[in-house]
């Protein structure tokens, strides 16, 4: 016999729909700021975020809701650290065949394959712009559009980095990967290029990619062949496709808009007509401005864009 609808309800009250997973971005400290956009996990639900760090962004997911994420172009380089554990889209956790493991991925102008609807318990670095040679100390453009182990970077030390941090909690695995990026600061020695190329970039993200390579090797006192050299080998684009993809990314706030009048838009990021927008969103996400715009998407960057929208200019 069919419970009563009271009892339905109670049911439904006592069992509510609870969350299987977090992403988080934590926020660096002080010394590494200027060259840490953010810490990032994806961890199960039951895990508290840390009390010792700002939390930037929280975003839960409850069983059914999709992992599904674009694959953007991203200028800036990532380290990933994996624990041997993934979740499905059923709210499952198992353990990962493949064990821990650990990825450098580099500056990319190619769009992959949209990711499945599993993610691994991880823990990472976002670094911004023109700002990991420290930490890597090889050329950015040995890493562009590739992704490695990072004990093809930092040898047996970063071999053995997820293993060392399986067992322990999110808050510590944060502090751990932190120490490491201080020590190997601490250790690097500026070769100083003649050019800040940091700060060109960080202008060339605030202008929204409207910037031109003659403009900037103006501003850097030096010819463009060498302003080009200089990118390649610390931000491992050149300066023209760095430009295309601050512009790519200044556009994303319009996706957390309900109704875009797309060639007003155009215009206003600063592309040539619709069809220059088109083609670029094509190019660095492989979807159209409406089919990123519609739907239902969960990616930092796009996030990050509509928090961007949404909060007044007084609160950010």
């Amino acid at each position: 016999m069919e419970p009563r609808r009271n009892e339905l309800d109670l049911r439904r009250r006592e069992n509510p729909r609870r969350p299987i997973a977090v992403y988080r971005e934590l926020a660096p400290c002080a010394a590494l700021r200027g060259h840490v956009y953010a810490f990032f996990s994806f961890v199960p639900a039951r895990v508290s975020a840390p009390t010792n760090r700002l939390v930037l962004r929280e975003t839960a997911f409850c069983a059914g809701e999709s992992f599904s994420s674009p694959l953007f172009a991203d200028a800036n380089v990532s380290i990933v650290l994996r624990f041997g554990k993934s979740c499905d889209a059923h709210g499952r956790w198992h353990v990962d065949p493949l064990g821990p493991g650990s990825e450098v991925i580099g500056p990319m102008t190619i769009v992959g394959s949209r990711s499945t609807q599993e993610r691994p318990e991880m823990v990472g670095v976002y670094f911004r712009a023109a700002q990991a040679s420290p930490f890597l100390c090889l050329p950015i453009s040995e890493l562009t559009d590739r992704i490695v182990d990072v004990d093809d970077v930092w040898g047996a030390a970063g071999a053995a980095l997820p293993m060392d941090l399986a067992g322990l909690d999110e808050a510590t695995r944060v502090d751990r990967l932190e120490a490491t990026l201080l020590d190997r600061l601490e250790r690097y020695r500026n070769r100083g290029t003649g050019i800040d190329t940091a700060g060109l970039a960080s202008s060339v993200v605030r202008c929204g990619g409207r910037l031109t390579v003659a403009r900037l090797a103006s501003a850097a006192g030096v010819s463009r062949q060498h302003l080009a050299r200089t990118f390649r080998e610390r931000v491992g684009l050149a300066p023209k496709t760095f430009c295309s993809l601050a512009r790519f990314q200044s556009s994303l706030p319009f996706t957390g808009r309900r109704d875009v009048d797309w060639a007003q838009a155009a215009a206003t990021i600063g592309y040539a007509d619709q069809s220059h927008m088109i083609a670029e969103f094509r190019r660095f996400s492989s979807l159209t401005p409406e089919a990123l715009r519609a739907g239902a998407w969960f990616h930092p960057f796009i996030v990050r864009a509509r928090e961007r929208y949404f909060t007044p200019a007084s609160e950010r």
